[in-house]
């Protein structure tokens, strides 16, 4: 399997090809083409454990699409080209057995067959952030395809680093976290406009995108005009 970016880093389009037999699963909604021998199904199990209990439970808690996709190339090389929903960058990350990768639930796009996702909580006070309360976490080996809102920065952290909840993608086993306070006191940060930040430390790789889809919306949604009932 090969993933190629292309368009990057406003309006990132994974390539993805595929030799006769390889699949690789993806979100539901993310294909843009495929070739015309390339197999198509639909399940609700993404590799995770439980079942469609354990699906059930990633969808709740971490935000995911109940459906994923699985494509085949089926007797002939095949190509299939992926995309997000919202317009930004993608990072592909080689997973390997002896570490994990975990995922904010809304930046998964994709993965090769036979790696399994499921959930990790981010703790009680990931509650006031107002963002997801579950990571994605992926283990395996092979390629995980993550997608950010705005351009993604890839950074190889040895110490510590603190990031605002809205701007984490990713980050990968030998990374210790917490969610605190951005200030001092919890009025000061509220009123700061940073709220709960992640503590990172430890030394792994992290990913964050450069505009938050939260904030975005509510900038966005504030200048149109009232809906009409």
């Amino acid at each position: 399997m090969h993933i190629d970016l292309q368009y990057r880093p406003t309006h990132a389009l994974a390539v993805v090809q595929l030799q006769p037999g390889e699949t690789v699963r993806a979100e539901s909604g993310a294909m843009v083409s495929m070739s015309s021998h390339v197999q198509v199904s639909t399940d609700a199990t993404m590799g995770g454990k439980g079942g469609l209990m354990g699906m059930l439970k990633r969808v709740a808690l971490a935000g995911e699409s109940f459906f994923t996709n699985t494509f085949t190339a089926a007797g002939a090389p095949g190509e299939v080209t992926l995309a997000p929903s919202l317009c930004g960058d993608l990072a592909v990350h080689q997973l390997t057995p002896d570490h994990e990768l975990f995922i904010q639930g809304s930046s998964f796009v994709a993965c090769q067959d036979g790696i399994t996702i499921d959930t990790k909580f981010q703790g009680f006070k990931g509650f006031f952030s107002g963002e997801k309360l579950f990571f994605l976490k992926a283990t395996g080996a092979g390629p995980v395809v993550m997608n950010a809102f705005g351009g993604i920065e890839a950074m190889d952290l040895d110490g510590e680093l603190v990031v605002d909840t809205g701007h984490l993608v990713a980050f990968t086993t030998g990374l210790d976290y917490t969610v605190n306070k951005a200030s001092a006191g919890w009025i000061s940060s509220f009123l700061s406009g940073e709220g709960l930040v992640l503590h990172l430390s430890g030394r792994g790789r992290v990913w964050i995108q450069s505009r938050n889809p939260t904030e975005y919306g509510q900038a966005v949604g504030g200048l149109l005009p009232p809906r009409k009932e």
